[in-house]
């Protein structure tokens, strides 16, 4: 019995969306370190977007409903979690072409630490769920 078998695949879900949160977090610091290099582009991940087609992928997975019946090929909860990086192509007044605006990404660098704080939590709160049951609700 995996994983997947006891929360339903939301570990994998967690742990997928806590890499991306990293990744998004890594593209607004780098945003804000090169808010004055002329002709900077800001890029973003778009993170909710990234998972439900993660997750709308893994609906249409099969189950074995008997031993004798062969694994799917293709299993979308194991496999690599697909994202698009994307320039932001938002029309800027600054003469040099920068599209960083450091309110949105300070905005967006807020956002991003709360959702990664609580998908943390939401893990962590998972696994102590399931050393309780192996202890047998003892502490």
């Amino acid at each position: 019995m995996g994983s997947e078998d006891l929360f339903g695949g939301v570990l994998e879900t967690a742990r997928k969306a806590l890499d991306l949160r990293a990744k998004r977090h890594r593209l607004i610091v780098s945003n804000l370190a090169n808010a004055d290099t002329p002709g900077y582009k800001a890029f973003d991940i778009e993170v909710e977007k990234a998972l439900q087609k993660q997750s709308g992928a893994s609906r249409a997975m099969l189950r074995l409903t008997d031993p004798r019946h062969l694994a799917a090929a293709d299993s979308a909860a194991a496999g690599p979690l697909r994202y698009e990086v994307q320039i932001d192509e938002q029309v800027t007044l600054r003469g040099d072409g920068n599209t960083v605006d450091m309110e949105r990404e300070m905005t967006n660098l807020a956002s991003n630490s709360l959702m990664y704080k609580a998908t943390a939590q939401i893990l962590t709160k998972k696994i102590q769920l399931l050393k309780s049951v192996i202890q047998g609700g003892k502490r």
